[in-house]
């Protein structure tokens, strides 16, 4: 790539003009008639999205705000479908404990949606002040699942800084539903970025999965996170057959290997590690049971 082209990110996507994060700055781009064509896009799906590792070149200047020119996309790690994010690093799978309560396939239906993607996931369930006494017995099945679990507290503060530390360095998205206190969480963290967070939270109340205007926003010290539009139900990816199912749960494919059959969907086969370990109570039971329903799911749809 010529030197004068600089590397930057894709922060937001708006009317034709894509906001981009480089070293030193922000800066407002264009696309390079090139990558307008059709037949340019063709290796890239979807077109530019947030995200995306880019290329520019600096224009003009009007006033203080520099202008560029988006001309070139790196390949990409990934690309989440809905919303349309590229190269994200870590999904934070969030909840909260009441208010509205806790669903937990949906919870299951984030995980593994990031683990297809080859996304990293963690949990937070927030509003801890208004937890109840399954509180530690909740978190606890997805800490011995293999995942990282942070308890938080947008009135008392309760975790922040756990989370801080979580989402620092990497580039991660917010997936829940709505009313779980994402927006509250987003501005204790990013107090410079109120405004943006607040016009997140205005989309997110109208119900709609709204993804044109996701934006990336920069973390205090290093790292950026996306607030997802807030949904109560989620498809798994269309791409997803039942044999891959299992895969994606960490704590089975951890043992599958002890499976008698090779490709084992951990139901109907006999000599299954993955029932045995739950007779013998070490794996969890209601876990299992909706992963029947999302594996019934999957085999109903082929």
């Amino acid at each position: 790539m010529e030197d004068k082209f600089i590397p930057g990110r894709v922060l937001s996507a708006r009317g034709g003009f894509y906001r981009v994060l480089t070293k030193k700055e922000q800066i407002d781009c264009r696309l390079r008639g090139k990558l307008k064509q059709k037949g340019a896009l063709a290796g890239i799906e979807g077109g530019v999205c947030v995200g995306d590792l880019v290329q520019v070149s600096l224009s003009q200047q009007l006033g203080k705000e520099k202008t560029g020119m988006v001309e070139a996309v790196l390949p990409r790690n990934n690309l989440l479908p809905r919303p349309r994010i590229a190269n994200i690093e870590l999904c934070l799978a969030e909840l909260a404990f009441r208010e509205p309560c806790y669903n937990l396939l949906l919870l299951d239906k984030i995980l593994l949606t990031a683990a297809y993607y080859n996304i990293e996931a963690a949990i937070c369930f927030n509003k801890s002040d208004l937890a109840n006494d399954d509180l530690p017995q909740v978190t606890e099945v997805y800490r011995r699942a293999g995942y990282s679990v942070i308890v938080t507290s947008a009135v008392n503060g309760q975790g922040l800084d756990v989370l801080l530390q979580l989402l620092s360095h990497k580039i991660s998205v917010l997936a829940g539903p709505s009313g779980v206190g994402k927006s509250s969480l987003l501005n204790m963290l990013l107090p410079e970025n109120r405004a943006a967070v607040g016009e997140i939270s205005s989309r997110l109340q109208r119900g709609k999965h709204t993804t044109r205007h996701v934006s990336l926003l920069p973390l205090p010290g290093a790292g950026l996170v996306a607030d997802t539009p807030g949904f109560s139900l989620l498809e798994l990816p269309r791409a997803l057959k039942a044999p891959k199912l299992p895969q994606l749960y960490p704590e089975y494919a951890q043992i599958s290997d002890e499976c008698r059959f090779l490709g084992c969907l951990h139901h109907h086969e006999p000599n299954c590690a993955i029932k045995e370990y739950l007779a013998q109570g070490k794996l969890d039971a209601d876990r299992y049971q909706r992963y029947l329903r999302l594996l019934h799911e999957l085999e109903e749809r082929g």
